[in-house]
């Protein structure tokens, strides 16, 4: 029978290198989602402005604000309970799942809008 002391740090050294596979995983598909909802409003979204004006708008919004506001919210979603973790270990997973959450709904968002527009209702 193994030492708990043992059996713990085996176990804590897993999900250490489970959390780093999971952050490097969100990093991954928040930058593909930075670059297809930054295309797609600048192609989707019209008015006044440049499609190349758009782009920017679009880009320094899921670049800063969307980080931002990630981040901030992710600390609120680190105070949930999971799996017996310390606060300093969940917050930066809470907070790039956030992040990532915000992006999906962008892009769903500019999907919606996208078929509007082929539809003509947009």
């Amino acid at each position: 029978m193994e030492n708990p002391e043992t059996l713990y740090a085996g176990l804590t050294e897993n999900f250490d290198e489970s959390l780093k596979t999971d952050i490097k995983k969100f990093l991954i598909r928040i930058l593909i989602l930075i670059v297809v909802n930054a295309i797609l409003f600048g192609l989707l979204i019209k008015g006044p402005k440049s499609t190349t004006d758009y782009f920017l708008t679009a880009l320094n919004a899921n670049l800063i604000g969307y980080n931002i506001l990630g981040f901030i919210l992710g600390t609120l979603v680190a105070l949930f309970p999971f799996k017996g973790l310390p606060y300093k270990k969940k917050y930066l997973r809470a907070s790039l799942l956030t992040i990532l959450v915000l992006q999906i709904i962008f892009t769903i968002g500019l999907i919606l809008i996208g078929l509007m527009t082929l539809l003509g209702w947009y």
